[in-house]
């Protein structure tokens, strides 16, 4: 089937594989519950060549079936007026570059100061009536590319898309010692909790998989430091600094896993993001370049 948006709606063509189909079974696969169907159904968001219709509605080859996806919001966190930049942006997603320093979202939808607080006096200035989607998170100390859904629609999807892996997150990391010049390895290890501080993980033969590929991009022997980037095959909490640590090589300024005195931000960026557009298929890739002190 072939998508296009035409605001409120999302307008699928039918193809030949989906003659045949009813509108429930071919909503399955992008994640819609039971629930937002019939939500959908109930408020007459759900047409047929121009006419509502029952999600049981079976559909044939040249059937133009919409959707109206596109629904105004009530923010859900307390705009927070200051400067975001803003990374990219289309209907479905949202990028924005996070400082180090700050928190994803608050811990209490009542509270302010932290990048979902931002974005939503960001949607409220540019007159966008979403709720604020982080789909996926950064740590407090880690700066760079944050993404948010803008759809609830098409949230599953993405959630889908991150977990296996669709969406390729790469880092900057600068870490204590010095790596060979050009070097890559694979750290395969499992990350579990540590039981000796509840704020850490650490590598555990009980934890869950986790897998980071490393290359070094820089060496600076005097410092005893090299900059490396960390490309992620998977997204366990804190698995760039835990594997980094795993082979004596903790980030610099690290405040869990790296034993030396802490003198500034920690030395973690987000640097690249790619995915395909669930809509056009077309391949997305975007850069969030870390600022001159980084490295």
């Amino acid at each position: 089937m072939t998508l296009r948006i035409d605001t409120p709606w999302l307008r699928f063509s039918v193809s030949a594989e989906a003659e045949g189909q009813t509108i429930a079974e071919l909503l399955a696969p992008w994640g819609c519950s039971k629930a937002a169907r019939y939500k959908l159904e109930i408020e007459q968001r759900i047409t047929l060549n121009g006419q509502p219709v029952r999600q049981s509605a079976k559909v044939k080859v040249g059937d133009e079936l919409a959707l109206k996806v596109f629904q105004q919001e009530e923010p859900d966190f307390v705009p927070w007026a200051i400067p975001v930049r803003i990374l990219y942006e289309d209907e479905l997603i949202l990028a924005v570059s996070k400082p180090a320093g700050m928190i994803v979202h608050p811990d209490d939808k009542g509270k302010t100061g932290t990048l979902a607080n931002a974005v939503a006096a960001y949607y409220l200035r540019t007159g966008q009536h979403c709720t604020v989607r982080p789909i996926h998170r950064l740590d407090e100390g880690t700066s760079g590319i944050v993404l948010f859904s803008k759809c609830p629609f098409f949230q599953p999807k993405l959630d889908q898309a991150l977990a296996r892996k669709q969406i390729a997150r790469t880092y900057l990391a600068v870490v204590s010692g010095v790596m060979k010049p050009k070097d890559r390895l694979t750290l395969d290890k499992p990350i579990g909790r540590d039981r000796h501080n509840a704020k850490a993980y650490r590598i555990s033969p009980t934890g869950k998989p986790a897998v980071t590929h490393v290359e070094v991009l820089r060496c600076r022997q005097k410092e005893k430091q090299t900059l490396v980037r960390c490309q992620l095959e998977t997204g366990r909490t804190h698995q760039i600094r835990v594997h980094l640590a795993s082979i004596q090589r903790p980030i610099v300024n690290d405040p869990l896993y790296n034993p030396r005195p802490v003198q500034g931000r920690m030395k973690l960026h987000a640097w690249k993001c790619a995915w395909t557009d669930l809509v056009s298929g077309r391949r997305v890739e975007i850069m969030d370049e870390p600022e001159t002190e980084f490295w």
